[in-house]
């Protein structure tokens, strides 16, 4: 989906709130929003641009975050 800017982060520890989330990703882009529904192990981090989500998921691809590695697909 070209206008897809959302990435699922799988793995993700209970214990990692929003703004943890979201300090990791802002690196690579301007984030529109970071969600991480209670008790599913998982978030979803929307950036504002397809290229900046896509090099986020190149380089933040296992990448361990709260010592849990993340699993990173389209959402």
């Amino acid at each position: 989906d070209p206008y897809n800017t959302t990435v699922f982060v799988g793995g993700l520890s209970a214990l990692i709130p929003e703004e943890t989330l979201r300090s990791f990703f802002s690196p690579f882009g301007e984030i529109h929003y970071v969600k991480i529904p209670p008790g599913k192990g998982c978030g979803f981090v929307q950036f504002v641009h397809k290229a900046d989500a896509s090099r986020a998921m190149e380089k933040m691809q296992g990448y361990a975050i709260g010592g849990s590695k993340i699993r990173l697909s389209w959402g």
